[in-house]
C-alpha cells in the first residue's frame, strides 16, 4: 500500500502539532482578565445559583461543580465550560452520520480505524481491510473541519465471472461542519456538513479484466480519479441526560458511470438518504452507539458477483470507551464499508456482508493519567524484551526505537511513541531473510509471512499497575500489517502481556498471544524473567510454545548491557523465527546470534 506512507507523514506532521494543542486551554485562560462585578448586572437568568465556593477550587473544579448541581450558565461561562471540557465528545457515529459536537478553537483530534470482513473471501487473506486516518481541527466553539484519508487494496470479495479481480480504493477527503442553530436549554441543535473527496478507483490488472468493461474480454487496469462530495444537515435531540438521538438528512454525490467500455450506469450514482443515530451513555466514559441509515435513491450502494446493483440499508452497532480522557476505543459492527463521508454508504465491493470495525481516538487537549515515576529497577523496564515482551509503557511523550539484526541477515526497526501514560503507538519494518521453519506443516506460513520485507502498525495500552495501586502490569497490545513482496498478506497479532515484580532483583513475565489471519489462526505462550546481575546487566531466559495441531516450541537467551538510562544493548542466541510477532511463536530450524539496539528519548 504505496499510501500507507502518506499516512505515516502526516502522523509525524499531527504529532509535530501535539504542543500546541496540549497548551491551547492554558493560554486562552491566562488571557482571560478576570474583574469583579455587581451581582446581577450581565446575568438576567434568575435560576442562576450563588454562592461562596472555597478558595482553594480552581477554575476547573468549579466547572465540575456546576454541571454537577445542574446549575444554567449564561452565555458567557458556557463559552469557558465549553473551552474546558471536563469529558470528551463523541464527533460522528458514521462518517455520513456526524453529530452536533465540536472541538474547541485550535483544539484537534486524531482518529484511525480498521475495518474488514470476518473472512478472506475470494482472496483467502486476513479479510479485505478498509484503513482510515481522520484529523478533526476546531476552526472556533462551532465549526469543524476534518480531513479524512483512507485506503483499500484487497480484491474484490467474490469472484467476478470465476475470477479474482483486483481492485483499489484511494480516498481522501476535506470536511465542514457549521453548526447553524442550538436551542437555549442546549437540547436540540442542528448544524450543516458538506465535504469534498478525492477518489482513485482501479479494477482489473494484466491477468484480469476490469468490472467497468462490460463489452468485450480485454483484459488490463482500469483506473479513474473522481471527485465526489456530499451535504447533510445533522439534527440531534438530548432526550435525557443519558440519551441523544439524531436525525441526519442528507445526499451524497458520486459517478452513476466509470470509463467509455459500458452499455449503461456501471457505477453507484448520486443517493439521498435519511440516517438515525442513537448515542446511549451508559458510564461516563462507556457509550452505546447505534445507526441506521436508508437510501431512497435514484443511485445504489450495492453490487454483486454479477454486477447488479441495488440499494441496501446501512447498519451500525457498537460502543465507545474512553479509558482515560485522551485515549478512546471504539468497536463496533457495520456492512458500511466506506470511511468517508461520500463512500460511507457503500458496502463492501461486491457482497453485502457484515464487518468489524476497530477504532481508536486520541485526543490530546485532556487531561492525562497521572504518571508516577518508577523506581530505578522498574525503570530498565522499559527497554522491554526479545521474544517476549512485558507490560510497562514509557511516559507520554517518550519514543521509543528498537534496532535488530541477526547472523541470518534477518533485520527490525520499530518506533514507540507514547501518546499517553497508558497507551504507546507502534510503527515497524523489517524483512526475512533465510528462515527455516523446524516444523514442516508450518510452509504455508512461511511462504506467506516469513519471507518478504513487512510492515505493522500497532499499539500497547495499560490496564493495570502498580503506579496506580495494582498488584502487578498488565496490557493489552495488538498490531496489524502484511508483506509486501509477493504475497501481499496480512495478519492480526494481539497478546495480553502481565509482568510481575517478585523482588528487586527478578521480574516475570507471562504472556498469552493469538495469531490470525485467512489462512490460519492458532494462539500461543510466552514465559520470561528478567533477572538483575548487576546494576547495568541482566540475564533475560525466554519460551515461546504455539497451541495447534502441531506446535511450536522455541527458547531465547538474552544479555542486556545498559550503558546509559535510556540506552541499552541485548546480545541474544535463539531459535525463535523472529523477535516479533509471529516470528515469536514460530521454530526455527537453527539456532543464531544477534544484537538489538534499545534507545528511549
Amino acid at each position: 500500500m504505496k499510501y500507507l506512507t502518506y499516512l505515516f507523514i502526516v502522523i509525524q506532521f499531527i504529532l509535530g502539532l501535539k504542543i500546541y494543542g496540549e497548551n491551547m486551554t492554558e493560554i486562552y485562560i491566562n488571557s482571560l482578565e478576570w474583574k469583579i462585578m455587581e451581582k446581577n448586572k450581565f446575568i438576567k437568568k434568575k435560576n442562576l445559583k450563588w454562592e461562596i465556593l472555597p478558595g482553594d477550587k480552581n477554575l476547573k473544579d468549579i466547572l465540575k461543580d456546576s454541571q454537577k448541581h445542574n446549575i444554567h450558565p449564561n452565555e458567557e461561562s458556557r463559552k469557558i465550560m465549553k473551552m474546558i471540557k471536563i469529558k470528551p465528545e463523541i464527533l460522528e457515529i458514521q462518517p455520513n452520520i456526524p453529530l452536533n459536537e465540536y472541538l474547541n478553537y485550535g483544539e484537534f483530534n486524531i482518529s484511525t480505524n480498521w475495518k474488514s470482513t470476518f473472512s478472506g473471501g475470494a482472496g483467502k487473506g486476513t479479510g479485505n481491510q478498509n484503513i482510515s486516518l481522520k484529523f478533526d481541527y476546531g476552526l472556533s466553539d462551532d465549526s469543524l473541519v476534518s480531513i479524512y484519508l483512507s485506503e483499500t487494496d484487497d480484491p474484490l470479495y467474490n469472484l467476478i465471472d470465476g475470477n479474482l479481480i483486483p481492485n483499489n480504493w484511494f480516498s481522501s477527503a476535506l470536511s465542514y461542519r457549521k453548526q447553524i442553530f442550538e436551542s437555549d436549554n442546549q437540547k436540540n441543535n442542528l448544524s450543516f456538513a458538506g465535504s469534498l473527496e478525492y477518489w482513485v478507483v482501479s479494477s482489473g490488472s494484466g491477468n484480469s479484466k476490469s468490472i467497468f468493461n462490460n463489452i468485450d474480454n480485454t483484459l488490463g487496469l482500469d483506473r479513474h480519479e473522481k471527485f465526489i462530495y456530499s451535504f447533510s444537515l445533522p439534527f440531534t435531540k438530548k432526550v435525557n441526560k443519558k440519551t441523544k438521538f439524531s436525525l441526519v438528512p442528507g445526499t451524497t454525490f458520486l459517478p452513476n458511470k466509470l470509463g467509455n467500455k459500458n452499455n449503461g450506469n456501471n457505477f453507484y450514482g448520486n443517493n439521498l438518504f435519511l440516517a438515525s443515530g442513537l448515542n446511549f451513555e451508559i458510564l461516563e466514559n462507556f457509550h452505546l452507539l447505534s445507526s441506521y441509515t436508508y437510501l431512497f435513491g435514484p443511485g445504489n450502494n450495492y453490487f454483486d458477483e454479477n454486477l447488479n446493483f441495488q440499494r441496501k440499508p446501512i447498519y451500525s452497532f457498537g460502543f465507545n470507551w474512553d479509558v482515560n480522557p485522551i485515549i478512546g476505543i471504539e468497536a463496533k459492527i457495520t456492512n458500511g464499508y466506506g470511511s468517508t463521508p461520500s463512500t460511507s454508504l457503500l458496502t463492501i465491493p461486491s457482497d453485502n456482508t457484515p464487518l468489524y470495525f476497530l477504532g481508536g481516538n486520541y485526543k490530546p487537549f485532556l487531561e492525562d493519567t497521572k504518571y508516577i515515576p518508577l523506581d530505578k529497577n522498574d525503570e530498565f523496564l522499559l527497554f522491554g524484551g526479545l521474544t517476549v515482551n512485558n507490560a510497562l509503557i514509557p511516559e507520554r511523550g517518550t519514543s521509543q526505537l528498537l534496532l535488530d539484526y541477526d547472523a541470518k541477515g534477518n533485520a527490525l526497526a520499530l518506533y514507540g511513541y507514547s501518546l499517553s501514560n497508558i497507551f504507546q503507538l507502534e510503527l515497524s519494518t523489517g524483512f526475512f531473510n533465510d528462515v527455516k521453519l523446524a516444523e514442516k506443516n508450518n510452509e504455508d506460513l512461511q511462504n506467506k509471512f516469513l519471507n518478504d520485507f513487512n510492515y505493522r502498525f500497532g499499539g500497547k495500552l495499560s490496564i493495570f499497575s502498580p503506579q496506580k495501586g495494582d498488584l502487578f502490569w498488565t496490557s493489552l497490545r495488538t498490531s496489524v500489517g502484511r508483506n509486501e513482496g509477493t504475497t501481499k498478506q496480512g495478519y492480526n497479532f494481539t497478546e495480553l502481556l502481565n509482568t510481575f515484580k517478585i523482588n528487586e532483583s527478578i521480574y516475570l513475565n507471562l504472556t498469552p498471544k493469538y495469531f490470525f489471519s485467512g489462512t490460519k489462526s492458532f494462539g500461543g505462550l510466552g514465559i520470561s524473567t528478567e533477572l538483575k546481575l548487576l546494576d547495568n546487566i541482566r540475564l533475560i531466559p525466554e519460551i515461546n510454545t504455539s497451541f495447534k495441531k502441531d506446535p511450536d516450541f522455541n527458547s531465547t537467551i538474552v544479555l542486556r548491557y545498559i550503558f546509559q538510562p535510556q540506552k541499552s544493548v541485548d546480545f541474544y542466541y535463539s531459535n525463535a523465527a523472529g523477535v516479533k510477532d509471529i516470528g515469536q511463536l514460530l521454530e526455527a530450524e537453527n539456532h543464531r546470534f544477534g544484537i538489538k539496539l534499545n534507545l528511549l528519548y
